[in-house]
């Protein structure tokens, strides 16, 4: 048996993806669809007669995006529709010490935006921030 300095310093910790997160119960919002490490939950809301999608992410996503807000596209069978954050100004919120995040993101919708969405079978979704891209599958309802 040898000696190795480099398993001397070696970390006992677990690298970031080997971590287990914590399955977060939400009740304030319909589970839309998810991908390996985020839920995301998506409402159709309406305010003062104008619709707007609510969505929240809640998972390992964490982010802070200043004055450019984020982009967020409904892959359709034969189109992509893409719509714009209603704030510019997105930040993601740990929940209570447990390495979760909370990200909340309301998007502007109009009436034929909101029928072809109910209307098409939605095969992907993907937010779109400065530099990053997160992917999610629609789940069974």
């Amino acid at each position: 048996m040898s000696f190795s300095f480099s398993n001397f310093f070696k970390s006992d910790k677990p690298k970031p993806s080997e971590v287990n997160i914590p399955k977060i119960e939400f009740g304030g919002g319909t589970k839309y669809a998810s991908n390996n490490e985020n839920d995301m939950y998506l409402d159709f809301e309406e305010l003062g007669g104008f619709p707007f999608i609510k969505t929240i992410i809640i998972g390992r996503f964490n982010t802070a995006t200043k004055r450019t807000g984020c982009e967020l596209s409904f892959i359709l069978k034969n189109e992509i529709l893409k719509l714009q954050s209603d704030k510019n100004d997105i930040e993601s919120t740990e929940i209570k010490n447990s390495k979760v995040y909370f990200t909340e993101i309301d998007f502007e919708l109009n009436d034929e935006d909101l029928k072809k969405i109910n209307n098409n079978l939605v095969n992907e979704i993907v937010y779109t921030f400065k530099n990053k891209k997160i992917h999610f599958l629609p789940i069974d309802l």
